[in-house]
């Protein structure tokens, strides 16, 4: 990247990196550190032209998240922590990709975007519900 005068980098992270979520703790500190990972690199990088951001998916209706998106208490739990109340989808998160990639954010580095319908502005999801 330095080589062709910039670029960017967009790592791929979660609102449990942000806030808790119970049962999640390994993986909401993994996720803080791929937030912390593109601050430092965004600091570090920016003189070579390399942006580095990192994005925040919610819960999504794909394969992965299908345990919780088929339906039930837990997703009712996510959806009531919504302020725009509904599932997420691949599209709403390679829009945003898409968007970090491109030109027009040609001044946009060391962010970690929820891209989560606003429920990082409310409490995470109660995953023991899984549990009864």
């Amino acid at each position: 990247m330095r080589a062709n005068g910039g670029g960017s980098i967009i790592g791929m992270s979660s609102g449990a990196g942000a806030f808790p979520h119970r049962f999640l703790w390994a993986y909401g500190a993994s996720k803080a550190g791929i937030d912390m990972l593109c601050k430092s690199a965004a600091d570090e990088l920016g003189v070579d032209g390399i942006r580095v951001n990192s994005v925040q998916p919610g819960i999504v209706d794909d394969e992965l998240m299908e345990f919780i998106t088929a339906g039930g208490a837990l997703l009712d739990n996510y959806i009531a922590n919504m302020p725009i109340a509904r599932v997420g989808t691949v599209e709403d998160i390679a829009e945003a990709v898409r968007f970090l990639a491109g030109p027009e954010s040609s001044w946009i580095t060391g962010v970690n975007l929820p891209i989560d319908g606003g429920h990082h502005l409310r409490s995470g999801a109660n995953y023991e519900l899984l549990f009864g």
